[in-house]
């Protein structure tokens, strides 16, 4: 009788076991392999995404495939994911076709492109390629660990195309939405990755976005958020956006007439102006380090509302912080600004705020600023918190911006 009960015991386990594992079989969908690995299916991905039932998990070989691959409407839950991370590369074709995206989220929903090198250079000059991975008809993707490199005309130039990805795009009427996490992205034409018109939304978090350094050919913008677009952007490292004419400004961290925005622990450096917010209301720019700007650290501009606080800025050629003068009722609090060339703080405002600006300054560390000292160690109480330790021996070690010695040229960023 006791070897009985543990016979049945036995059963049911097993049984319990063999549906629990055709439960989870079920819930991952198919799996479908490309390229030149062991039993697989399909020769191209475009081929295999058109063959995918919705909930598929697309596994790709090592090699480089290309082609340009759309994602279209009736696939969602679908998975793209190189089998090597970075190791199935994703070539932009000599000459692109439709939209010159090279992957396109085309109105699908919750699609998952992972692991990829993603890649240029197009097949010529002007507008040869214009997006790496494009979201748009109200597509959703999660983009990770990607390496999305050389969207650019073949030789670089200076035509406004050229971007890591897009999320939805004023001009075209289109929205789209994304999680975008851990990618490199690098050597862009225009930008890295661009959040576009009302109704599009992003999460931007823990991504490298590098341009090209300085250039003569084009003003290049790191992350853009803009035209009512919402999103959250956090933990993106963003370098080298630099325009040498400086009749415009490159951008680390642009919002250009966004919706609701948080840009929080990012850290940009070595851009033309590291965050830059251009008519916003009531952006959230907090815990953010920058430094190095051949013009400011931060702007703000025909901007109200907005909560600039726990920032630090450092070492940039103007200004650590720069209030245009009809930037209106916005906090700066706790923010710290050391070995800044012109200004630590520069607030061009009047109003009945702090000192009198338009805005309200409250617990700022620096030491130099436009009224005399008022916002850095004045009434609004600025100076009372020293900069911690390891914001002073970057401060310490980094190289001072030289005496701006001249006129600023122009902060209008270019979009």
């Amino acid at each position: 009788m006791q070897a009985l009960r543990k016979k049945t015991y036995l059963t049911i386990c097993l049984g319990a076991g063999i549906f629990l594992i055709s439960a989870i079989s079920a819930f991952a969908g198919p799996k479908i392999t490309v390229g030149n690995c062991k039993n697989s299916q399909y020769s191209t991905i475009q081929a295999a995404v058109t063959a995918a039932a919705p909930g598929s998990e697309i596994v790709v070989c090592p090699g480089t495939y290309v082609e340009q691959v759309t994602i279209p409407t009736g696939k969602n839950n679908l998975t793209l994911r190189s089998d090597k991370p970075l190791a199935a590369i994703i070539q932009a074709p000599a000459v692109m076709t439709g939209n010159k995206a090279i992957v396109d989220v085309a109105g699908v929903q919750n699609v998952t492109i992972r692991g990829f090198t993603i890649t240029g250079p197009g097949g010529g000059g002007c507008d040869s390629i214009r997006w790496g991975v494009r979201v748009d008809s109200g597509g959703s993707a999660n983009i990770r660990e990607n390496h999305i490199t050389e969207i650019r005309d073949n030789p670089f130039s200076g035509c406004q195309n050229g971007i890591g990805i897009l999320v939805g795009r004023q001009s075209e009427g289109q929205v789209g939405s994304a999680v975008i996490q851990k990618n490199i992205i690098d050597n862009y034409q225009k930008g890295g990755i661009v959040v576009s018109n009302v109704g599009s939304s992003a999460e931007v978090k823990d991504n490298d976005a590098t341009g090209v350094g300085p250039t003569a050919l084009i003003a290049q913008n790191g992350i853009q958020i803009s035209a009512g677009a919402t999103a959250t952007v956090q933990h993106n490292t963003v370098t080298d956006n630099v325009y040498t004419p400086q009749s415009v400004v490159s951008t680390g961290i642009l919002l250009f007439n966004p919706g609701a925005v948080t840009i929080d622990h990012n850290e940009a450096s070595s851009n033309d102006v590291n965050i830059y917010s251009f008519q916003a209301t009531g952006p959230v720019i907090t815990h953010n380090k920058v430094s190095g700007g051949s013009f400011d650290g931060i702007d703000i501009v025909e901007t109200t509302g907005a909560d600039v606080s726990h920032n630090t800025s450092l070492n940039n050629v103007y200004d650590g912080i720069y209030v245009d003068p009809s930037a209106t009722g916005n906090t700066f609090s706790h923010n710290k600004m050391k070995g800044n060339g012109e200004f630590d703080a520069y607030d061009q405002s009047l109003g009945s705020g702090s000192c009198g600006t338009a805005n309200n300054w409250d617990h700022n560390n620096c030491d130099t600023d436009n009224t005399g000292g008022c916002i850095c160690h004045g009434s609004s109480g600025g100076g009372e918190q020293a900069a911690g330790a390891d914001d002073q021996a970057t401060f310490n070690a980094a190289p001072r911006p030289g005496s701006p010695n001249g006129a600023r040229g122009s902060r209008i960023p270019s979009p």
